[in-house]
């Protein structure tokens, strides 16, 4: 299970977007890692907002 939510991490990151903040600031608002911050900004910007949802794989049984 991923740490933080999808619409936190779109939060975040238009936070840092449309504001004048740079990273360090954003990223202490939010309480995250200021790399973490980063890579959601870098993956939204290359990817759209569903670069930012979570990952998870299932295995089967078999």
């Amino acid at each position: 299970m991923s740490k933080y939510s999808d619409p936190f991490k779109l939060i975040a990151v238009q936070a840092y977007l449309e504001g004048d903040k740079g990273f360090r600031t954003v990223a202490r608002r939010f309480a995250v890692d200021v790399s973490l911050l980063r890579r959601w900004v870098s993956s939204f910007q290359k990817h759209g907002q569903f670069s930012l949802r979570k990952t998870g794989q299932r295995y089967s049984e078999a």
